[in-house]
């Protein structure tokens, strides 16, 4: 894969202007999706799962088992080294030589391996107590995803709202941006270091494989079922659903660590919280994925307009 040039429009390829026009035409059904009601929350809501654990205590040692979770098995992907090497030995001649570089492909398969037991983890744990990971809609109208056409046309159009959310959270931050510099402040570069080394690689196809699945697979089976299935519910049990549904949106933003795009995701964190009410955890699982595939995709195929739009 070359690395992007200069974006200008003469530049753009049969790829970019396809990108352009699937994006402009997501996003206007997505307006159309939001007006509708998909950014709504539900009227009511259920009683949330019993537990034989006080309110707070739920609360806390949710946030608190997730972060353990999180950081340990996630944000420490070392500890997991040594097992992305013994399964990268049969593939390559010399694992080792893959840690250096720009594009580290055993830390990405470690990152993966992490995802995959923190989220096996959490559901072990659950099944000793059922109301730790929360999966089941609670809204009185919740809906059904069924996998029929009807089902996925909802799907669709539920990520088509997605993306419109995003892309207001962007424009906003852009006009934030603007203005800050009209006073005389410039603010942090945007910090894309996954994604500078996806549009540099240029290797074997395989770390390409592995960072797909980090991204489309692993990624949004820990953040769902540790921000969605755990977070959200028990930060209900003890705050107004408002205040809950802001606080796990704001977390889900800052743990990308990513300035540039903390407030769209601040908004996708929140909004999902609002579809897991509906439709439960798989459905917030589906979309996440989603998410994540239109931007990898895209990134590989139309790298320059992808990164600039």
């Amino acid at each position: 894969m070359e690395t992007p040039s200069a974006f200008t429009w003469a530049a753009l390829g049969t790829w970019d202007w396809t990108f352009l026009a699937l994006s402009v035409g997501m996003l206007l059904w997505g307006c159309v999706r939001l007006a509708r009601g998909d950014a709504s929350p539900s009227p009511s809501l259920g009683p949330p799962p019993s537990s034989s654990l006080p309110a707070w205590a739920q609360a806390g040692g949710s946030l608190a088992l997730f972060a353990t979770v999180f950081i340990v098995l996630v944000g420490n992907p070392q500890l997991l080294m040594s097992v992305a090497g013994a399964i990268l030995a049969p593939m390559v001649d010399n694992p080792g030589a893959l840690v250096g570089g720009s594009f580290e492909g055993r830390v990405l398969l470690a990152g993966f391996l992490g995802q995959l037991l923190g989220a096996a983890l959490l559901l072990g744990l659950a099944r000793l107590e059922p109301s730790l990971v929360h999966t089941a809609p609670d809204a009185s109208d919740r809906e059904s995803l069924a996998p029929d056409p009807a089902g996925l046309r909802r799907l669709a159009g539920l990520f088509a709202a997605a993306l419109a959310l995003m892309t207001a959270g962007t424009l906003v931050w852009e006009l934030f941006v603007l203005l800050a510099e009209a006073n005389g402040t410039t603010l942090p570069d945007d910090n894309q270091v996954m994604v500078d080394a996806l549009l540099r690689h240029e290797g074997p196809a395989w770390p390409l494989v592995v960072t797909a699945l980090y991204v489309t697979v692993g990624a949004p089976l820990i953040e769902e079922i540790g921000f969605r299935g755990m977070l959200y519910p028990s930060l209900r049990r003890v705050l107004p659903r408002g205040w809950a549904v802001a606080a796990v949106g704001i977390l889900f933003g800052i743990i990308h660590g990513n300035l540039a795009t903390l407030l769209p995701i601040c908004l996708l964190g929140a909004w999902l919280c609002l579809v897991r009410d509906r439709l439960g955890l798989g459905a917030c699982v589906a979309l996440h994925m989603m998410s994540n595939a239109w931007s990898f995709l895209w990134l590989l195929r139309a790298p320059d307009i992808a990164r600039h739009l």
